[in-house]
């Protein structure tokens, strides 16, 4: 009877643990459960992240925002702004370009978007957009068929309704020249963040408004940024072009130079006097490129050794690699737009500049180095 007794005792204890273990089990997965229910429930649905882009969505130093308003009931395009903004100086530009402008698509590009859209003529109107194309995406094949026209890249776009646009941009030029700038309760609100922490939760106050393909933590990376910005040397400009009645036909190579001489020109910098930044100025405009370093030479630490002699300059080295290619002789210094190269080759005198959209790494440069960038 007695051992009968502690064989009942064990098993009953036997069957006890396992019923915890289980009760423990299900606790933990009713608890996952709960949690990821209620990050559904409060997570913050990013548009930008449920359709497949038609663009390099572009969120570098060099911001190129195309900005549209648009009607709420016909979705006619009012009014196009592009923002150029320079992360790295603080400077921004405005180019309104004319709601009426008409484009005539090349061919090749014509054919591409052909099996898109049968709707789509080949002179197209830029104020008909979502009516060539549905969804969001509409906004980024309008920036396919705008920047091959202006032939300047733009890396994203954001769209707002005609009402919110008119209550964050006013008219500074003519009823029948618009110019648009930031209107000035939106550049008071901006002025009231104290930090760029501040900044921010005002961009996600604002965000649910906006119509974009970035992200709301990838718009945030401006914040710092942008309150560097003196709101009183914001520059505006007007689209080149020619109006022939209803119809407005922009002059590319124009609008090209008016972008690359808002890139390349003197900018004026954050500091509270105002003072305009000069070719002496110590801090150079690649020290906000961020530099990826590979050594394709063979020589053990060279990629080091450079590293140590840019960041003396105050230049960020974005990572350092080993090119997996056969040795390279000559150096070659790979940008995601040019200019940005050809300020790097005061380190790299005989470098050859190709501009390349994807490096390693994310980096806006990429310098491979060869056995010409020997150091002594």
């Amino acid at each position: 009877m007695k051992k009968k007794s502690v064989a009942g005792i064990i098993v009953i204890n036997f069957f006890k643990t396992i019923g915890i273990i289980l009760l423990l089990v299900a606790v933990g997965v009713l608890s996952y459960y709960l949690t990821m229910l209620y990050f559904d429930q409060t997570a913050r649905t990013e548009r930008s992240t449920t359709y497949k882009h038609v663009i390099t969505v572009n969120t570098g130093n060099e911001s190129s925002n195309l900005i549209y308003s648009y009607d709420t009931k016909t979705k006619k395009i009012k009014a196009m702004v592009l923002e150029l903004f320079d992360s790295v100086s603080g400077n921004m530009n405005y180019i309104t370009i004319p709601v009426d402008t008409q484009i005539t698509i090349s061919a090749n590009t014509y054919a591409d978007l052909m099996e898109v859209s049968q709707k789509l003529p080949q002179l197209c109107r830029m104020s008909d957009i979502n009516d060539y194309f549905k969804g969001d995406v509409a906004y980024e094949y309008g920036i396919l068929i705008l920047q091959e026209e202006l032939k300047a890249d733009i890396g994203y776009f954001t769209a707002v309704s005609s009402d919110q646009f008119n209550s964050l941009f006013e008219n500074a030029g003519s009823k029948s020249k618009p110019k648009y700038k930031p209107a000035k309760t939106l550049l008071d609100r901006a002025a009231a963040c104290s930090s760029a922490g501040d900044l921010e939760d005002l961009m996600e106050e604002m965000w649910d408004d906006l119509i974009t393909d970035v992200t709301l933590s990838q718009k945030q990376g401006y914040a710092d940024a942008l309150t560097r910005v003196q709101q009183d040397k914001i520059r505006l400009y007007r689209a080149y072009g020619t109006k022939n009645g209803d119809v407005y036909t922009l002059n590319s190579d124009k609008n090209k130079k008016l972008i690359n001489r808002i890139w390349e020109s003197e900018t004026y910098t954050g500091s509270q006097n105002g003072s305009k930044k000069t070719a002496n100025d110590p801090v150079a405009p690649a020290s906000g490129r961020m530099i990826q370093i590979t050594n394709g030479s063979g020589i053990d630490g060279l990629a080091a050794a450079y590293r140590t002699k840019l960041e003396a300059d105050s230049l960020q080295i974005k990572g350092l690699g080993n090119y997996t290619g056969q040795k390279q002789t000559k150096t070659i210094i790979y940008a995601k737009k040019k200019k940005w190269g050809q300020e790097l080759k005061k380190y790299f005198p005989s470098a050859s500049v190709v501009e390349r959209a994807d490096l390693t790494n994310g980096a806006d440069v990429e310098v491979l180095l060869g056995t010409d960038a020997r150091l002594s």
